[in-house]
């Protein structure tokens, strides 16, 4: 399906960051009328949604579909640039008549405890792109995945199709996950163990690789209010210890801005399109 698009305006529009979010300001842009220029450091569009979620669950080639559509609808498509390295955001802004902003969350949260420094650990969304990308970590044959979300368990199931034991370890109660049911039902089925209810405490290893987990084992309080997640306390002295190649850290992501600092000033009319405020009346810098 191609839209109807209105007559060419004679504005032309940047957007920074070729994924789900800059594709679509890309698309609605284009349905205005209005000339648009994407660029994105990866060499193939998509973002999170190539890069970030396994090929199992989104094949390469429906994305690149819905890429190629855009293209035909007349978006110039720049890859391998990095906005604030390559180009400066000021350079942009001062080239075309708005710039918006949608580099996505690609920093994986770390977990703030002694010895994540040592080979062996990643972070989820670090550990999916080098898959992605054709560069698979050697992981090893028992790998531990940190988080009860949907990157959690696209990490758990990746290691999987690597041929390592995947043990998921999460603070909270099953019925707490956030991730998909299906997801989790999924992981089931293709052999891979969940241990709640624990929380990393402190992770050990030997000539600078990983080789143990302590984990914190936690008491689950169930909730008082009809849909609230269980809360949790540590049980004081109580440590489950695990002994892993590898672990993946699947806690939460970030969002690097790098190069893009000046969005946070007002001197950019920043505009959150999350709160519904994005028009293509292009005024200025939107992210």
């Amino acid at each position: 399906y191609r839209p109807a698009q209105k007559p060419r305006t004679g504005k032309h529009a940047a957007i920074v960051g070729g994924g789900p979010s800059g594709l679509s300001a890309a698309y609605f842009l284009l349905r205005e009328g209005h000339d648009v220029t994407v660029y994105d450091e990866n060499p193939e569009f998509g973002g999170m949604l190539r890069y970030g979620i396994p090929a199992y669950r989104l094949p390469n080639n429906i994305i690149s579909q819905e890429v190629q559509l855009i293209a035909d609808m007349g978006a110039t498509l720049v890859s391998n640039v990095r906005i604030g390295q390559d180009l400066s955001l000021a350079h942009l802004r001062e080239k075309f008549d708005a710039v918006y902003i949608a580099v996505g969350m690609w920093k994986s949260i770390a977990l703030g405890i002694p010895g994540e420094e040592l080979q062996g650990v990643y972070g989820g969304i670090d550990f999916l792109y080098e898959f992605a990308c054709g560069r698979p970590p050697q992981i090893g044959k028992k790998v531990a995945v940190i988080g009860g979300g949907n990157t959690a368990m696209d990490a758990a199931r990746t290691a999987v199709r690597m041929g390592a034991e995947v043990t998921v370890l999460y603070r909270r109660t099953r019925a707490d996950m956030p991730a998909e049911e299906i997801e989790i039902i999924e992981a089931e089925e293709e052999g891979i163990e969940f241990l709640f209810c624990v929380s990393p405490a402190e992770l050990f290893g030997s000539e600078g690789r990983l080789h143990s987990i302590t984990l914190q084992n936690m008491c689950a309080i169930a909730p008082t209010r009809p849909g609230e997640r269980s809360k949790i306390e540590p049980i004081e002295g109580a440590f489950t210890k695990l002994e892993q190649d590898s672990l993946i850290v699947a806690t939460g992501q970030g969002t690097d801005l790098a190069g893009l600092e000046d969005i946070r000033t007002d001197q950019w009319g920043l505009i959150d399109v999350a709160e519904g405020t994005f028009q293509t009346s292009l005024p200025g810098v939107f992210a």
